[in-house]
């Protein structure tokens, strides 16, 4: 669990952040005074008692900086959680960047997103793994042209050679908690190779 520095009564078990440090997702705990003080917070900006930056603070002391870049891109969800816990009347709190929510079918973008059940070696390559099945249907919905299942591998790895999917978490900004995400984003260029690779014959129809 992370510490907001700036409003201590609110703690953080998730984050993701991207290239520029600005958080896409938020998952945060505590009394509903405490959460919708730090919404109004992010809603105020640089006026008096607002903030365009905040720090998560973890067990171990280290400092992550996250930025909020505009509270008119954010969506909420929240919920209670049951009252027999050991700190009293706590709720959770979900804060995300709406275009992890719809994607972008105009500009084919998108987001693929899972949550990892644990740190252990295992589940972290089974978290790749979901990650990339989510990515990979992702892109079916977002591609114009019907793309067939055993062009997978082929139209992945692509993808990760030319950034048309990027995983979120770097040394600056990693992934903070168990949630992961990828951006989708098909340019006119993914056309052009799933063009060329079936008039090839590396991408070969179904007969």
């Amino acid at each position: 669990m992370y510490q907001i520095k700036e409003f201590p009564e609110v703690w953080v078990d998730a984050c993701i952040r991207d290239a520029e440090g600005r958080f896409l997702f938020l998952s945060m705990y505590g009394r509903d005074g405490s959460l919708m003080q730090f919404m109004a917070a992010m809603q105020l900006g640089t006026k008096e008692g607002g903030v365009q930056r905040f720090h998560l603070v973890g067990a171990d002391g280290e400092r992550h900086q996250a930025e909020v870049g505009g509270a008119d891109r954010l969506a909420k969800h929240s919920a209670r959680l049951p009252k027999q816990n050991l700190f009293g009347p706590l709720s959770q709190m979900w804060i995300y960047d709406k275009s992890l929510q719809t994607p972008d079918r105009v500009n084919r973008i998108g987001w693929a997103l899972h949550r990892q059940l644990s740190e252990a070696g295992a589940d972290m390559q089974t978290a790749g793994d979901q990650l990339r099945k989510r990515a990979w249907q992702l892109i079916k919905s977002l591609s114009p042209v019907a793309l067939q299942d055993h062009w997978r591998e082929e139209i992945l790895s692509w993808c990760t050679e030319k950034a048309a999917t990027q995983t979120m978490g770097s040394d600056l900004y990693p992934v903070l908690g168990q949630v992961h995400a990828m951006r989708v984003s098909l340019t006119d260029h993914f056309l052009t190779f799933i063009s060329d690779g079936v008039r090839a014959g590396r991408l070969r129809l179904s007969s």
